[in-house]
């Protein structure tokens, strides 16, 4: 099987480590040049399965599976450039991108489908989002993580809505860290717990069957667990985190309505 990927940032450079990590045999794949640091990065680090195209068609023309993971802006403009035959299966990584008119440009394809990696699947883990859920991408990716595939257009927005708490999480582990840092505790041991004790909160979560608010209630009335809670509550500041996602949201929503300028 050859993977293409046209835009070799640092989002393709993820997908493209997890793919020769997953341990899957026989994976081929075929990066564009650009941007060039990066696809010869990969090139030299995985030289037994990474090679870079002269140019984007080049991808398209040898690749099954083809990434477009370009700038949102730019996307249209580059897919106008190549040329696809309706056997190219395509998956893009391109945030909103207007489905009907890559179809337009392209013309007919096998299919073509909206995917959020996250940085983790560079590593295997953590969710992959697929729109609309189809079986053959499910299988390709579950090579980099747990696919999560969703129905609608909208639910995948919602979903990539979330991504943008990633670094606000990590802002509350570096504030927890710190927090026992100031209080005597050195980083090394700090970090370890918070780490460790976050990761465990949330595998917890996973397996819970029942609403995550009864979870949140598995504690002792008047102890530590209900007097932070009742803390964070009365600063309302669970709400000011759904402020957040829906900010995102908001933001996202008008980008995807806002007209394509042209130039003349």
């Amino acid at each position: 099987m050859t993977i293409g990927f046209i835009g070799t940032g640092i989002i393709s450079s993820y997908v493209v480590t997890g793919f020769c990590k997953s341990g899957r045999e026989g994976i081929d794949i075929i990066v564009s040049p650009r941007s060039r640091d990066k696809s010869a990065a990969l090139a030299a680090e995985f030289p037994q399965m990474v090679r870079v195209a002269r140019d984007n068609q080049q991808v398209v023309d040898e690749a099954e599976w083809i990434f477009i993971a370009v700038l949102p802006e730019q996307a249209l403009d580059v897919i106008r450039e190549l040329t696809f035959t309706p056997e190219k299966k395509v998956i893009s990584l391109v945030p909103m991108l207007d489905f009907q008119k890559v179809r337009e440009i392209a013309g007919p394809l096998k299919l073509l489908v909206d995917v959020v990696p996250l940085p983790f699947c560079s590593r295997g883990i953590g969710p992959v989002v697929l729109n609309p859920p189809v079986d053959e991408v499910k299988e390709l990716l579950s090579a980099i993580g747990t696919v999560v595939a969703v129905e609608r257009p909208e639910q995948m927005a919602l979903l990539r809505t979330v991504t943008a708490l990633m670094s606000p999480y990590y802002m509350l582990l570096a504030k927890m860290v710190g927090w026992c840092c100031d209080n005597g505790l050195d980083e090394p041991t700090a970090r370890a717990y918070v780490t460790s004790f976050t990761g465990a909160l949330s595998q917890v979560a996973a397996d819970w069957p029942e609403p995550l608010e009864d979870l949140a209630g598995e504690m002792t009335p008047g102890g530590l667990n209900w007097q932070a809670l009742e803390y964070l509550k009365g600063q309302d500041n669970f709400a000011e985190w759904q402020k957040a996602l829906q900010d995102v949201l908001e933001r996202m929503r008008k980008k995807k309505k806002k007209p394509r300028m042209r130039c003349g």
